[in-house]
């Protein structure tokens, strides 16, 4: 299973100069509880069971500004001295002992294909942020090609959802930038993001620190944890949604909502019925919607005041159009 053909309106990318400042791709987020250290493990085998063998070539971590080799790779002190007592992965050594002291932290995976390739590429991004007087906020992201099987985005959602405690969570279309470019890039997703309704907006550093208090939004998929799921007038939502398009699955850690069975791009331009199980999702979830939100990048969302208008666009249309 993957996702119909899409218009070559939003498959295209967006040169500026002569660089690609932007693509669409796949992509799974999760906003996490956490992470304990366990869990940080988990995420990694889950990961590796996932990427093809051949695409999973290098890594990254704070301590290192640039990528390293996962077949030769640069090792910090404790890196070294875990592969002395051979630990698995030991460069990594260095993003769990951040853990462990509750620290901010960085761990990626990459298969070294640059935005401008056409295939597209794998990427896990799992990081935390210290927020002083308020403590850790951290993410999980996979990214994905555009041709990926869509089960293996379902499967992923399902697991992390029986073994992960997390917020929130969302997968599907994304738009993917080049951070270098990142003004020319969001300008140019506003304009793609007023037509296509279906695609993701990712700006990290605004959601993350709002991540306790609401959600970002509906994906196809969308994954919301037990302190929001329990919630008596979400609960009773969850259940009404057992006779609509959205298939729902409760796991231990949270609650998976998938909006029909393909992600759909939500043209306004050529409006249908696709898009319903989306808006079904998100009239469900509305109360957890995030009624602020920093502006995103570009000249146009600041100018436009209306990156809330965005995030709400299933449950008040009329903020967005």
């Amino acid at each position: 299973m993957q996702v119909p053909s899409l218009p070559l309106a939003l498959t295209q990318p967006v040169i500026v100069g002569e660089e690609v400042a932007l693509k669409i791709m796949l992509d799974l987020t999760v906003y996490l509880e956490g992470p304990t250290e366990r869990v940080f493990e988990y995420l990694l085998d889950l990961y590796e069971s996932t990427c093809p063998r051949n695409r999973l070539l290098e890594f990254k971590i704070a301590e290192l500004p640039l990528w390293s080799s996962i077949a030769a790779p640069i090792l910090t002190m404790r890196g070294r001295a875990a592969a002395g007592a051979g630990i698995r992965r030991p460069y990594f050594e260095a993003a769990r002992e951040r853990i462990r002291q509750g620290r901010a932290f960085e761990a990626q995976y990459w298969d070294g294909m640059e935005i401008d390739e056409p295939r597209g590429s794998w990427n896990l991004n799992c990081q935390g942020m210290r927020i002083r007087d308020e403590g850790l906020f951290a993410f999980a992201r996979m990214l994905l090609p555009l041709d990926t099987d869509l089960n293996v985005l379902l499967n992923t959602a399902v697991a992390i959802a029986e073994n992960v405690p997390l917020h929130s969570g969302h997968g599907g279309l994304v738009f993917v930038y080049e951070p270098l470019l990142l003004e020319e890039a969001f300008d140019a997703i506003y304009t793609r993001a007023r037509r296509f309704w279906g695609v993701d907006i990712e700006h990290m550093n605004g959601t993350l620190p709002l991540s306790r208090a609401g959600i970002k939004g509906v994906n196809w998929i969308t994954m919301i944890g037990r302190d929001f799921a329990t919630t008596s007038n979400i609960h009773a939502a969850l259940g009404n949604l057992n006779e609509s398009d959205v298939t729902v699955a409760q796991r231990k850690q949270a609650t998976v909502l998938v909006a029909g069975p393909h992600p759909v791009t939500c043209d306004q331009n050529r409006p249908d019925s696709s898009g319903d199980p989306y808006i079904t999702v998100a009239n469900a979830l509305a109360p957890l919607f995030l009624g602020e939100h920093p502006d995103f990048p570009g000249e146009r969302f600041a100018t436009n005041g209306n990156t809330i208008g965005w995030i709400r666009r299933f449950i008040d249309p009329a903020g967005w159009r």
